[in-house]
């Protein structure tokens, strides 16, 4: 990373800005300096940002409107700010009066289902005595018949017998109504309201309606309105088919217009210069060469080297990494970036996350299953939409998905070398069929490492566990070292030796203990991790190391859940796959097919439902012993850089 200094005239701001966005490689900062003002927008340019940013805030709502989202990949809309505003202002309009039709429509259908049958079984019941002057007609609901029969006795003992009660069944529920003189009505209204009973409501325009003649507009309604629903849905789609991508040009647009006004706010200014400055890697600064070369006679820039001993911290970082480890940058930039002068540890997840996916989980069945999970995911790439999956609250853009099958795929490939390894295809399915073979059950191809015969091949796959874990805390002691060193931080330099000096001599202790061996060479490292570890203590000053170190010892130990939680799986996968064969043989020769069928399918959906509840732990288990047991060591997370953003297109924020 190298620092950029741009001067030049005032007018020439903007029109510098808008080739450094499309150029996209420039971090811009603030440059505050004590010789020049900040840079202010003029009236103009201020009048220009406000309605720009109206202009993404309407073509935002509009395409919420329509049912879309913004899209930065979307072809800018060219044209004047005008032209802009009249385009989207018009595209709101047109959606906003469609969904309010469309939703009107909607509640008015819903209405329409729920009164209709109601109000023409009361219609029928009341026979038109609601036309009546003299007679006062009260519907009401009810959930049951026998709701009505204390109603009954307290207008009997409230009316004296005026009144005339009558119901009908409507699906679950009792329509009812009661017949009283004009008189009457309050007094029965209130024996309604007694009861906790009320007067079915009649919304809007039916106030008023008697009863048949709201039955009948309710079912004109009935056979109306879909077919409007229908024709203002059709019209609600032809406007986003027409305008969607224009209204997404149209926020990309506003957006970039906005962000390159905001950016002008970051320059210095005398009265009548400017002054710019940022940061650009050095693999793309002749970018910013071929740029400024169009402005050479008028404008004057240079490239400053960055000085990592002074500077790191606000030093932009860009992760450099190869094709088959960039997919992986993910999971290390969400949680911290690292400083400029200390080290990017994304090989490290990109090596061991997959392999020790593939080691837990290890069976052939189960990689075909996630293999057609990316195939899924695949295809949603393929046609360039968006997957949403509303239970969880998830969307993942084709981009995203990218990502996720860029990650997928190791992940796949490990798991059918480790599959091949331990022999295993939904469980132990192959192995009962003569695929897979051992010295116990012979079959075709030899199993290597059986894992479920823990007798056999529980040391082995422990000690491979522990190695991963001794290669890296000593490794990510290591790295603080070097760290520390070069940033000349002498007491944390020398808590690293210590601690790398102290857990390879318990690491050695631990062999030598477990296997009896105690030639001299493993004396000789033993007593050379010691001293080491006292000599990081007292230098460090830092005696609570001696307390810490059994701990930092023992985080070797939780690699153990690589086998532990593997072993686990197998023995799951074995038993759901036993069950299936069980049921099988339960049934007996006479019942060959159907046992046959019936233990496929409850091995498979037992198997289904292995897969859905345990995948998230494979998936986590690996990764949080990189994130936490290793990440640690090397203070990853106390140690904090500024990740690079250059200033560029939105279309170009992938």
């Amino acid at each position: 990373m190298e620092k950029l200094f741009i001067v030049g005239p005032k007018g020439l701001a903007s029109t510098i800005l808008l080739d450094l966005q499309r150029a996209g490689v420039v971090q811009i900062d603030p440059l505050r300096t004590g010789e020049m003002k900040d840079f202010h927008l003029n009236v103009e340019q201020e009048a220009r940002l406000r309605r720009w940013e109206e202009v993404s805030i309407s073509a935002d709502h509009a395409l919420r409107l329509l049912g879309l989202e913004p899209d930065p990949s979307a072809k800018r809309l060219d044209g004047e700010l005008e032209e802009a505003e009249a385009t989207v202002s018009a595209c709101e309009h047109r959606a906003e009066v469609l969904v309010e039709k469309e939703q009107s429509l909607r509640d008015e259908l819903d209405l329409t289902k729920e009164y209709r049958e109601v109000v023409e079984v009361l219609a029928e019941a009341a026979w038109t005595l609601d036309e009546s002057p003299r007679l006062e007609v009260l519907p009401f609901l009810v959930m049951g018949r026998e709701e009505l029969g204390p109603l009954a006795g307290e207008l009997e003992t409230t009316l004296n017998g005026r009144f005339l009660l009558a119901q009908r069944q409507v699906g679950g529920r009792v329509a009812a109504l009661i017949v009283v003189l004009r008189r009457d009505a309050d007094e029965a209204k209130g024996v309604l309201s007694h009861q906790g009973l009320a007067e079915l409501p009649r919304p809007g325009e039916y106030t008023g309606m008697s009863l048949k003649e709201m039955a009948s507009r309710l079912g004109e309604l009935f056979q109306l309105i879909p077919e409007e629903l229908a024709a203002s849905e059709e019209a609600l789609r032809r406007l986003k088919t027409e305008e969607g991508s224009r209204l997404r040009g149209l926020w990309n647009r506003a957006k970039d217009e906005s962000a390159r006004l905001h950016t002008l706010k970051e320059a210095a200014s005398g009265r009548y210069s400017f002054a710019l400055f940022g940061w650009v890697p050095v693999r793309l600064k002749g970018r910013v060469v071929e740029i400024m070369s169009r402005f050479h006679d008028r404008t004057l820039y240079i490239f400053e080297p960055v000085d990592e001993q002074g500077e790191a911290e606000r030093v932009p970082v860009m992760l450099e990494n190869p094709g088959w480890i960039k997919p992986f940058e993910p999971l290390i930039s969400f949680l911290n970036t690292p400083r400029y002068d200390s080290w990017d540890p994304t090989w490290v997840v990109a090596l061991f996350f997959p392999l020790w996916f593939g080691m837990i989980v290890g069976d052939i069945g189960y990689a075909m299953v996630f293999a057609l999970v990316a195939w899924y995911l695949s295809s949603y790439v393929r046609r360039g939409r968006t997957l949403t999956m509303d239970f969880f609250k998830l969307r993942l853009s084709p981009g995203a998905m990218t990502q996720v099958l860029s990650v997928l795929k190791p992940m796949i490939a490990w798991t059918v070398i480790w599959g091949f390894i331990y022999g295993e295809f939904f469980g132990d399915l192959l192995q009962r069929i003569g695929i897979f073979g051992t010295t116990k059950h012979p079959g075709l191809v030899p199993i290597l490492i059986p894992r479920t015969d823990t007798a056999v091949t529980a040391n082995g796959l422990i000690l491979v566990s522990i190695g991963f874990g001794v290669f890296q805390v000593l490794y990510g002691f290591y790295l603080k070292a070097l760290r520390t060193r070069r940033q000349q931080e002498r007491k944390h330099f020398w808590e690293a030796c210590g601690y790398f000096g102290g857990v390879a001599a318990l690491v050695v202790f631990a062999y030598s203990f477990m296997t009896g061996d105690y030639r001299t060479w493993l004396v000789v490292l033993m007593g050379a991790g010691a001293t080491l570890f006292l000599i990081g203590m007292i230098r460090g000053r830092m005696p609570l190391m001696i307390a810490e170190l059994p701990t930092q010892g023992g985080h070797i130990l939780s690699y153990i859940r690589i086998y532990a939680v593997g072993l686990a799986s197998a023995i799951l996968a074995d038993l759901t796959t036993n069950m299936g064969f069980s049921l099988y043989h339960l049934l007996g020769i006479a019942g060959l097919v159907i046992g046959a069928l019936a233990g496929l399918l409850i091995g498979l959906l037992i198997h289904a439902l292995l897969i859905v509840l345990l995948t998230v732990g494979h998936v986590l288990q690996p990764i949080r012993l990189i994130w936490v047991e290793f990440f640690t060591k090397f203070d990853f997370y106390t140690i904090s850089g500024r990740p690079y953003r250059p200033f560029k297109s939105i279309g170009d924020s992938g």
